[in-house]
């Protein structure tokens, strides 16, 4: 669905949705049409149930004396609570009235609302994964919408930086949805250099580079399966006189995991696609980043692989030297993605040498049992980097719960013949746990997040952002704290 700008014009050839405040408190362009009506707008609200509460919607029978095509009242909710959040779910609310309605344009007045905020939330909320289906019992119709603004060549222009995040996370959602049999770790890595378009620059190492460079880890995660690892290494440097890489994001690319031998129960496991959720986060992150030609130098490192069950697979109780060279007892070979990510870690900081470290994974199931399907958990060894990222997820809506890192849990992963084991023998704090695993692979200097996104990757019903499936929960969230808090503003 493409988002256009345009004078606001009640005399629209479209269909057109007009806000309506909470209390049936009119709007500028609800006023005209009420006026145009003699109080005929206001009389046929108040004979319904519609009082403006965000996302309400009603349709009115058109008149001759409005010239649209169909005409619906959308709820805006308390004029008073506006803001930039606010402003995206009404957007979404009102690209969902029509999605599917057998309009192919609608046209919405945005009055005092950002037109910009309004056109990037209608814009995430319209993507629907639809390329490998035939039949649709409710297809989507709405090509254009229309934002109506008095000003919009500049509404247009402070638009172009969320389309590009609205990308981003098309990008994300796109890689999560597609089954495995299409991803891969070879095919994501070719996804990544397709997005050399932009202006990134893309890094590929098969196994004999990683082998070479000494990744074990990662390797035994992938060596039960039959489709190759990749370490896929993106770059943008927007700031190319600076040698310095202001961040580094670390992605868990799991684009499959059956447990390995330590095989998940079988129902469910078809949603374990998703598990490369962290690297596609990550990936999508970087896009934005260079669509918006940001001024900030940001690398992406994305750990691909397989965790299959095999002849050839890593056995519980196999001892592996990670390229940090601390050794790892692997007691459960479900318990994969910190192995995957403490290789990834480490070579991220070796390379880079970068002040940030963050990274992304759909890592335990044990945080969506604390934090449920809408929050992901934070860890992080640094205070000032916890509290940009949580103002950084209160401006996305993307949320975040900050988790304990104490070092009371460190006993809990030392193995009797390693240096550490990656996972525990209880169940209890699994989620903080895994964290204090992926904290062994931490520089001192290094400033590092951990975000635990397993409960918000992948969502379970239709929601108002987007459709059930992959959410692209992280790259909104990200993109504003790289650009709030590392970019070079002049």
């Amino acid at each position: 669905m493409d988002i256009l700008f345009k004078k606001n014009d009640i005399s629209s050839s479209t269909a057109l949705i007009v806000g309506i405040y909470e209390n049936l408190l009119l709007t500028k362009t609800a006023k005209k049409i009420n006026t145009l009506l003699n109080g005929g707008l206001l009389k046929a609200l108040k004979s319904t149930d519609f009082n403006g509460k965000i996302g309400q919607t009603q349709e009115l029978l058109p008149t001759e004396a409005l010239q649209t095509k169909r005409l619906i009242c959308l709820g805006l909710g308390k004029k008073e609570q506006n803001n930039e959040l606010t402003a995206c779910k009404i957007g979404a609310h009102a690209a969902n009235a029509l999605l599917t309605g057998g309009e192919t344009a609608v046209s919405f007045a945005t009055d005092d609302l950002p037109a910009a905020v309004v056109g990037f939330g209608a814009k995430i909320a319209s993507y629907r994964f639809t390329k490998h289906k035939t039949v649709f019992k409710k297809p989507v119709t709405l090509k254009e919408f229309y934002v109506l603004t008095e000003k919009p060549q500049t509404a247009q222009n402070q638009y172009e930086p969320y389309f590009a995040i609205s990308k981003g996370i098309h990008t994300a959602r796109d890689l999560v949805n597609e089954p495995s049999n299409i991803i891969n770790p070879i095919a994501f890595a070719k996804r990544a250099e397709e997005l050399q378009k932009y202006g990134l620059t893309t890094e590929v190492y098969d196994e004999k580079q990683l082998k070479a460079k000494g990744l074990n880890m990662m390797l035994g995660v992938a060596q039960g399966s039959i489709n190759p690892p990749r370490l896929v290494v993106v770059q943008w440097r927007g700031k190319p006189e600076d040698k310095n890489t202001h961040a580094v994001l670390v992605g868990k690319g799991v684009t499959f995991d059956s447990g390995g031998l330590s095989l998940k129960p079988a129902k469910g496991m078809e949603d374990m696609k998703e598990d490369l959720a962290g690297a596609a986060t990550a990936l999508g992150t970087l896009q934005a980043l260079a669509m918006q030609r940001a001024k900030v130098n940001v690398a992406a490192v994305m750990a691909m692989v397989e965790n299959m069950p095999s002849g050839t697979a890593q056995r519980p109780g196999d001892i592996v030297k990670s390229l940090a060279g601390i050794t790892v007892e692997v007691v459960n070979t479900d318990a994969e993605g910190r192995l995957v990510l403490g290789d990834a870690l480490w070579y991220a900081q070796e390379r880079f040498k970068s002040p940030v470290l963050i990274d992304l994974a759909s890592l335990t199931g044990a945080i969506t049992i604390a934090l449920g399907t809408d929050i992901a958990g934070l860890f992080s060894n640094d205070d000032k980097l916890a509290e940009q990222m949580k103002k950084a997820a209160d401006d996305s809506g993307e949320k975040l719960w900050r988790m304990p890192l104490d070092d009371l849990f460190e006993d809990d992963i030392v193995s009797d013949i390693a240096d550490i084991k990656n996972a525990c023998s209880t169940r209890a704090a699994g989620s903080i746990t895994a964290a204090t695993f992926l904290k062994r692979f931490i520089r001192p200097e290094t400033k590092w997040a951990h975000l635990d996104i397993a409960g918000v990757a992948l969502r379970e019903k239709n929601g108002l952002l987007g459709p059930k499936g992959g959410s692209g929960f992280g790259v909104w969230l990200l993109d504003k704290y790289i650009r709030d808090n590392l970019e070079t503003k002049n």
